[in-house]
């Protein structure tokens, strides 16, 4: 069984084409992150900085602010800069908000309608006196959005308990720091949805090359070719296609911690968007997000296989990959019917956007059951992966007969 597994593992590895794909796919993971970090800038005092020395400055100015947001901090700080741009025209001054943007932005979302888009304004307009009461207006965004009203269905009352408490738990008041670095890490792993065509490109030669080789009959004539060699073929797929993924992911985290350092792992991810519903860490909410791109590869790699069974041609399977995994992104959402949007919302390209399946308070209930947009995630996409790998098993010693 280990010479089955070891040549299996070669062939994919052998091709050319798969290894020009992975070089890449390898390349472009640190090339995006990269970017990332040269791409910030930061002026302080007039002199521009950009990369690392903008985002290790620019924590420097955030960490000496405050390790708490308290009530009390939080309001004086405001007051302070209302103060500031009182007689400012344009309603704020950039100038005294960019080495401080991601508190500023936290303000500005977390006082915004949560079906409309913040700007700088929003913070001269925002009540001092007497408290600017943060926390009570996170609990009141979060219950107008689950209390709207919705032309596809709204939420009934075991979703708005499920969604307020899982809210309300959430401890406040929230520690305060940079999360710049987490931030980039965060924005690197979804860009790992790239890959997954990297991924269809190796897999999809896995049954389908066989055939074009001439060698499935004889491989299905062989003493273990319906048992042990499509076995060894389903294994390696799937070992082969997490661990490539996983090496990504790694990558590209691996180069941001050794560029920027660790700081800001252990903040909380209402620190990116009040709106959050999810007690986590940034590391943890990072780690979730490479959990549930192993999770759409597991997959894509199942439906590659079934595909690349029933098959004669890689290309034709590499397509049909394109079209499910990033065709399916174009799908619009209904205004009537809240069934087509909870099913447009479990497309992979989707679900591979961690930030936006947090605070778009999607779930999927049955009764007084309720399940979350991530749990229903992790049923449907384990259940798919089983089925289209025995379909994969099977198909190919029916479709070879």
């Amino acid at each position: 069984m280990r010479q089955l597994l070891y040549f299996e593992l070669k062939k994919i590895l052998d091709r050319k084409a798969n290894q020009i794909a992975l070089l890449l796919g390898l390349l472009l993971a640190v090339i995006c992150n990269v970017m990332q970090i040269q791409g910030e800038t930061l002026t302080v005092d007039g002199q521009e900085l950009k990369g690392i020395e903008a985002i290790l400055r620019q924590q420097e100015i955030e960490n000496a602010l405050t390790d708490e947001l308290d009530e009390e901090f939080l309001t004086s700080f405001l007051r302070e800069y209302q103060r500031q741009i009182a007689s400012n025209p344009s309603g704020y001054n950039y100038s005294l908000i960019e080495s401080k943007s991601n508190l500023f932005s936290l303000y500005a979302k977390n006082y915004t309608e949560w079906n409309e888009h913040f700007d700088w304004e929003t913070l001269n307009k925002i009540p001092t006196e007497g408290g600017i009461a943060f926390y009570d207006r996170r609990m009141e965004k979060i219950e107008t959005l689950l209390n709207a009203d919705y032309s596809y269905g709204n939420y009934t009352e075991a979703e708005k308990q499920y969604w307020l408490e899982k809210a309300a738990a959430v401890s406040t008041p929230f520690p305060w720091g940079s999360r710049n670095t987490w931030s980039i890490i965060w924005n690197g792993i979804g860009m790992l949805c790239y890959q997954f065509l990297v991924v269809g490109l190796c897999i999809a030669p896995v049954f389908a090359g066989e055939c074009q080789n001439r060698t499935d009959a004889l491989l299905l004539t062989t003493k273990y070719g319906k048992n042990r060699a499509i076995f060894a073929k389903l294994l390696i797929s799937f070992t082969f296609s997490v661990l490539y993924i996983a090496l990504c992911g790694l990558v590209g985290m691996g180069i941001n911690v050794a560029l920027l350092g660790t700081e800001g792992w252990n903040l909380p991810i209402q620190l990116w968007d009040t709106l959050f519903p999810y007690e986590w860490t940034a590391a943890q909410a990072c780690i979730m997000n490479l959990g549930v791109m192993l999770l759409i590869t597991l997959l894509l790699t199942a439906f590659t296989l079934m595909l690349s069974a029933v098959s004669k041609n890689p290309v034709i399977v590499l397509a049909a990959d394109i079209l499910l995994f990033f065709g399916t992104a174009f799908l619009p959402s209904s205004k009537s019917s809240g069934l087509w949007n909870r099913i447009i919302c479990l497309v992979p390209l989707h679900c591979s956007d961690l930030q936006n399946v947090l605070k778009t308070y999607n779930d999927y209930p049955f009764g007084n059951l309720v399940i979350s947009h991530l749990g229903m995630m992790f049923l449907v996409y384990m259940f798919l992966t089983v089925i289209c790998t025995l379909c994969a098993d099977l198909g190919f010693i029916l479709t070879k007969r």
